[in-house]
């Protein structure tokens, strides 16, 4: 249970980290002088590293071990946090963030594969549903928090307080979690990712990933701005609302994992009918407009269906090379940044060239080919964990 909480906790600090400039951006760019856009630069400063990171990082976890990597990521971002909060113009503030950001690569690819070394296949579906939980955490109390400590304190408290918990982290995991032999020492970087790169329909796997993340974090992202011109909110009506999702998201992992460990066999076709579901129901919620509470109901469910569909497919995803499972981990974190930035541009270019309409078949488009690229994965012969 303390592993599964550290998981769930190593998660949450990392998801905060990364998204916790969303509640400042009014207060950087007052005091700092520069436009609200140009603040937002902040995420992508961390995001970039974040994502080219990953592949290589998941890499080093297999051959130095995994707690390592994670005790590096939490306490490399939490002195690149506090850093920030002393940041005397936005170049500065740029790159604490940025250093962040290359801190970070190290940590959920590598999370990810110790989960897949510390659980077995018959309870890797509910490890993946802790984890996945922390994503959910992070939105409906580790973003909020942030906020709460800047509306009280300033930006500058807020960076300190979330460094400071990050750094807490690390010592909590170093002290406590489990540290799983390193899976392979012996292969060169050509001969590890030739044999990565060779894992059947390793392309379907990761695009399909792709796709999934990218409709979640469309559908998210412009979910609140939804509500308000569809309903006339404001943006403090909104976050009740948000809550909602994430609760949505947090139930989902769990059914999720509670599925993907009672059906190994038919996992992929766990993350097939979620996608199938998820897109239909992003369909109806952008394309119709049949009142404020059935809008909010629709996204929670969009939100559950989708989250549904993570803990099963990401076990299937450790299960596939496990003597290079940090590296092939590190390719589908990479994908999973990259769904952030292809969700959020297709997203905002649909509702641009067209309306919210656009956005709904976008995400029955994703929901489907997402599910399509999912389905041979179910005639795949997994390789032996011995």
């Amino acid at each position: 249970m303390v592993t599964l909480f550290l998981v769930t906790a190593a998660i949450l600090g990392f998801v905060t980290a990364i998204t916790m400039v969303g509640p400042l951006l009014v207060d950087l760019s007052r005091e700092l002088q520069v436009p609200l856009g140009q603040a937002g630069l902040l995420a992508a400063a961390m995001s970039l590293p974040w994502a080219l990171g990953a592949p290589f990082t998941g890499l080093l976890s297999d051959r130095l071990g995994r707690r390592p990597l994670i005790v590096l990521a939490l306490a490399g971002i939490g002195v690149s946090t506090i850093a920030a909060a002393f940041a005397s113009n936005f170049a500065t503030l740029l790159v604490a963030r940025f250093a962040a950001g290359v801190f970070g690569a190290f940590g959920p690819a590598s999370v990810m594969a110790a989960v897949g070394d510390l659980f077995p296949p018959q309870r890797r579906g509910m490890a993946m549903g802790w984890l996945n939980a922390g994503f959910g955490l992070a939105a409906v109390a580790g973003v909020p928090a942030v906020g709460i400590v800047d509306g009280l304190f300033g930006w500058r408290w807020a960076f300190a307080a979330t460094g400071s918990v990050l750094l807490l982290l690390a010592i909590l995991v170093q002290a406590a979690f489990p540290s799983p032999r390193p899976t392979h020492t012996g292969s060169t970087l050509r001969q590890t990712y030739a044999a990565v790169l060779g894992v059947p329909k390793l392309g379907n796997v990761l695009t399909a990933n792709l796709l999934e993340r990218s409709i979640f974090n469309a559908a998210v992202l412009y979910l609140p701005p939804y509500l308000m011109l569809s309903y006339g909110l404001g943006a403090a009506d909104v976050a009740p609302a948000l809550a909602l999702v994430a609760i949505g998201t947090i139930v989902g992992n769990s059914l999720g994992g509670w599925l993907g460990d009672r059906f190994r066999g038919p996992r992929a076709a766990i993350f097939v009918c979620a996608q199938l579901i998820a897109g239909s129901v992003g369909l109806v919620l952008f394309g119709v407009a049949p009142g404020l509470v059935l809008s909010v109901a629709l996204g929670a469910l969009f939100g559950m269906i989708n989250a549904t569909s993570r803990p099963a497919f990401l076990a299937l995803g450790s299960e596939l090379s496990p003597r290079y499972r940090g590296a092939l981990l590190g390719l589908l974190s990479l994908t999973n940044q990259g769904g952030t930035v292809l969700g959020s541009s297709l997203g905002g270019l649909a509702i641009g060239l067209g309306s919210y309409g656009t956005l709904a078949v976008l995400t029955l488009c994703g929901g489907l080919g997402a599910a399509a690229l999912a389905l041979p994965l179910a005639r795949v012969k997994l390789a032996s964990e011995t």
